[in-house]
């Protein structure tokens, strides 16, 4: 049976603001002091990783632009049509193709000392991706703010593996943080505001629009504390630094 969606009224942006409202403190943004050691490791790293990229024929711009806090520079999600030779692991600008393991290592290093490991079973919390890392349908060039001369023109992959572009949040709760706009630039705002003094959680010259409304300021919003300590980053800086190694010289 077809449904016509006309038929009822979808949910206003005061609507939104109240869900906004209840979510925000069971969102979870990983330690800021975390992302300024891995951003800290990649700056002893950005040389020759570009000019291994390059040689691999991966744009490196696309992940290691100044001050990014790229955990795996190379590895991207895979598209729709590179799913039959996704095995194979190899697509254009990547070292590594991924269906959403890398993104979860820092994750999983962090809270459990180990590597990320497939669960079985329901998850109550899901990892989420902030700005879009894959070209269709991807939003940057109408969410945020291109200067003059700039143009998007291919996804900046290496946001797929930011710790600064990936949350957790209840599965549950997830859909409006993908798909309403206002709520998409509040959750912008505040890693932003996180990460800002630590990284470029964006290519510098690509700025994060303010909010129209001054109610959806992220001051005006309860947030849950920011997770994970220094602990175990040293033992995920020596894992990755390993498989960036094997990445780059296969």
């Amino acid at each position: 049976m077809n449904l016509k969606s006309d038929w009822w009224e979808p949910p206003s942006d005061n609507d939104i603001y109240q869900l906004a409202q209840i979510t925000t403190k069971y969102i979870r943004f990983l330690n800021p002091k975390i992302v300024k050691a891995i951003t800290e490791e990649n700056k002893k790293h950005h040389d020759d990783w570009r000019k291994l990229l390059k040689q691999k024929k991966v744009n490196p711009e696309l992940y290691l632009w100044d001050k990014s806090p790229c955990c795996f520079p190379g590895v991207r999600r895979y598209t729709n049509s590179e799913k039959k030779n996704f095995r194979k692991r190899k697509g254009k600008n990547a070292l590594r193709l991924d269906d959403n393991d890398f993104p979860k290592h820092i994750w999983s290093f962090i809270l459990n000392g180990e590597e990320f490991k497939i669960k079985r079973g329901k998850n109550v919390y899901v990892l989420a991706h902030l700005f879009d890392t894959k070209k269709y349908k991807n939003r940057m060039e109408i969410e945020l703010d291109f200067p003059k001369g700039e143009k998007f023109s291919e996804p900046y992959f290496g946001l797929f593996t930011c710790p600064t572009n990936t949350i957790y949040i209840p599965d549950e709760l997830s859909a409006p943080t993908d798909y309403n706009p206002s709520f998409r630039r509040l959750l912008f705002q505040k890693a932003e505001s996180l990460y800002k003094d630590y990284c470029n959680i964006l290519p510098p010259f690509i700025k994060i629009p303010k909010p129209e409304d001054e109610k959806w300021n992220i001051n005006n919003f309860q947030w849950g504390e920011c997770v994970g300590t220094l602990d175990n980053i040293d033992t995920f800086l020596n894992y990755r630094n390993k498989k960036m190694k094997v990445m780059l010289e296969d």
